[in-house]
């Protein structure tokens, strides 16, 4: 199991690259530990996918604009659960957010434990 951490906004800058190009990647929880108001927030099966593409898309989510202003968030993390098979990203995958929402990737490649 692998871990990696975005805190900031990733999206204008071709996010964040989890393995390397080539390698087949299966993310097994997303953890939003800041849930913003409106956030988008989008795994790709590719290491470097142009600013918030819809080519590579393999998972989207946009948080509840309900959620109050942007400056308002849950007072709790939101945990994305993919199951004991994972979502599986060919090419390395990336992570990108477009809100501080300090969310946590719990991912491997693909055959590790």
């Amino acid at each position: 199991m692998r871990v990696t951490f975005q805190a900031g906004v990733n999206n204008t800058t071709n996010g964040t690259a989890l393995g390397a190009a080539g390698e087949d990647v299966v993310v097994h929880k997303v953890i939003i530990g800041l849930p913003v108001a409106s956030a988008d927030l989008r795994l790709y099966t590719s290491t470097n996918p142009v600013n918030e593409s819809a080519t590579d898309l393999a998972w989207f989510m946009t948080l509840p604009a309900t959620l109050g202003g942007s400056s308002q968030s849950y007072p709790f993390e939101t945990v994305i659960d993919f199951g004991p098979q994972g979502l599986p990203l060919r090419d390395g995958g990336n992570f990108q957010q477009d809100q501080i929402c300090n969310t946590t990737i719990i991912w491997g490649l693909k055959g590790e434990v």
